[in-house]
């Protein structure tokens, strides 16, 4: 018989996420939802001990000392006990039975409902979502959090990558007491980044825990590319030295080699010549930034780049202005039309990896903002991304090239790559120019404002005219002396008049569309 923690799995994984918002929620709110990071009800000592014997094939008592009765941990998937192991202090994470056959039944209704939320999901904030590609990847990501050994291959590899890190911690694995459902490892002792009071009472600079928790991720996304899908307070946590220690290797995603380097040249646009960037250079970089966003698969084939483009370089500015404490310009006035026209046509697509860079994101801005009022990671990333960009350069043996050559003949790798691109760029215009001399390129010209006034008074139009035919079916059934003819008049008046209402909310809910993106009058409207 499954407990009932194993039966709210879902409702634990959220809230893990949702319980890190402290910026957003109260904190009476947070505080009930942090009780589902690692409170969650265990099972007994006796039936862990049983669970550890049958997987290492031997007693547990013969092979851990001191083995504690009660776990130190309990969360959805499992739970942790402290035992010694050859003298030294370890934890031991025990599985719940019964998980795969639980996961079994719930992922194949959680596929369904992802199949009905891609028919029905409206997507009107202009992101094409799949669902179906969303669950899939998240069920490949849950059965491997189940297979314990490779936890173990996640938390070393995760060591790996910050072996040069002194200010974060990562436990040791103990492989030859371990299985895919028990995982011995390194017992280290820290508190969570969230108990604040502690945190003040050891005397700890919470400004530099803010700081280490943002470098810390994105050393994972933009440097290794290798992150942490779930770092709620209850895996990441902080010791009395104020080192990072990182817990639950389960869920770790690596991004894909052009996911990879789309996101590092969308990073490297967006921080390019801090907030005071001039113009001109900010045009350039709005269009290295698309370039980004198309290499990582989240821009649609055949979209609108012009328009694309035109919302990078305000978001760019913004993003710049709010780094220097001023206030952003009117989105409606600078890009309302464009932004509208994107939305329509779900331009943007993103990647099922993409959904835990976000739960990530979530969770580590909620920390770091409960640390600090001041916590900032579009601001911490500047001098990250800036330093990591100058280590980046003449990576590449092209790149080394192109600079060795700039060397030897005094030109800079600018002028080198725009004559390597001249003659291509060359052949473009004249191919171009040719099929407008053939009538063979097409040139569309659009008019958002026409096309919409147009649109509005379709749906006027179509509301008037069914008016029209309400009011002329009442008009026949008054005058009917057929009782037969007198009820079709009524129904059908009744009908249309229906029909009227459904489109006069057709046209409400047009205008308040509008209202989101410009400021319009449509031809009709009362002044």
């Amino acid at each position: 018989m499954q407990d009932e923690s194993t039966n709210s799995l879902s409702t634990q994984r959220l809230g893990q996420v949702v319980s890190t918002r402290t910026d957003v929620l109260p904190v009476e709110y947070t505080d009930t939802l942090k009780t589902l990071q690692d409170d969650v009800p265990g099972f007994s000592g006796v039936r862990a001990k049983e669970i550890v014997s049958k997987e290492l094939g031997q007693e547990c008592d013969s092979v851990f000392k001191n083995f504690s009765p009660e776990p130190l941990a309990a969360a959805s998937l499992g739970q942790v006990h402290t035992a010694s192991y050859k003298g030294r202090k370890v934890a031991i994470k025990v599985q719940r039975a019964g998980l795969k056959e639980l996961f079994d039944v719930d992922l194949k209704n959680l596929k369904k409902l992802a199949e009905l939320l891609d028919k029905f999901d409206p997507k009107t904030d202009g992101a094409d979502r799949d669902w179906v590609s969303i669950y899939e990847e998240s069920e490949r990501l849950l059965y491997l959090e189940i297979d314990y050994l490779n936890e173990a291959s996640n938390c070393e590899r995760f060591a790996q990558d910050f072996v040069d890190i002194d200010w974060v911690r990562v436990p040791e694995v103990y492989r030859e007491v371990s299985t895919p459902r028990v995982l011995t490892m390194e017992f280290v002792d820290s508190f969570k980044l969230t108990n604040v009071k502690k945190i003040d009472e050891l005397g700890l600079d919470r400004e530099l825990l803010a700081k280490r928790t943002a470098d810390a991720f994105l050393r994972q996304i933009v440097e290794t590319a290798y992150f942490h899908c779930d770092p709620h307070p209850g895996n990441l946590c902080v010791d009395k030295s104020g080192n990072l220690v990182y817990y639950d290797f389960g869920m770790m995603d690596e991004l894909s080699p052009n996911v990879r380097s789309g996101f590092r040249k969308f990073c490297t646009a967006l921080f390019a010549g801090g907030p005071f960037v001039p113009d001109d250079e900010l045009a350039v970089n709005a269009k290295m930034l698309v370039d980004g966003v198309e290499e990582a698969g989240v821009l649609a084939r055949g979209a609108d780049r012009l328009a694309v483009e035109k919302l990078a370089r305000y978001f760019m500015r913004t993003f710049k202005d709010s780094q220097l404490g001023k206030k952003g310009r009117s989105i409606k006035q600078t890009v309302g039309t464009d932004l509208q026209t994107l939305t329509e046509n779900d331009v943007f697509r993103f990647p099922s990896t993409f959904t835990f860079i976000f739960r990530s994101f979530a969770s580590v801005d909620g920390i770091g903002k409960g640390l600090s009022d001041t916590f900032d990671i579009g601001k911490l990333a500047q001098p990250f991304i800036e330093k990591f960009t100058e280590v980046q350069k003449n990576e590449t043996v092209a790149e080394k090239n192109l600079n060795i050559l700039g060397k030897a003949t005094g030109l800079n790798q600018a002028d080198i790559y725009k004559a390597i691109t001249s003659p291509k760029k060359i052949d473009y215009m004249e191919r171009t120019i040719r099929e407008m001399e053939r009538g063979d390129l097409k040139i569309r010209v659009r008019s958002l404002e026409n096309e919409k006034q147009l649109e509005r008074l379709s749906l006027t139009q179509g509301k008037m005219e069914k008016l029209l035919f309400a009011s002329l079916l009442l008009n026949l059934a008054g005058a009917a002396t057929n009782r037969l003819l007198r009820g079709a008049g009524f129904l059908g008046a009744a009908a249309f008049g229906l029909q009227a209402f459904i489109s006069s909310s057709k046209i409400t809910k047009f205008d308040k569309t509008q209202e989101k993106f410009v400021a319009t009058k449509f031809v009709g409207d009362d002044e």
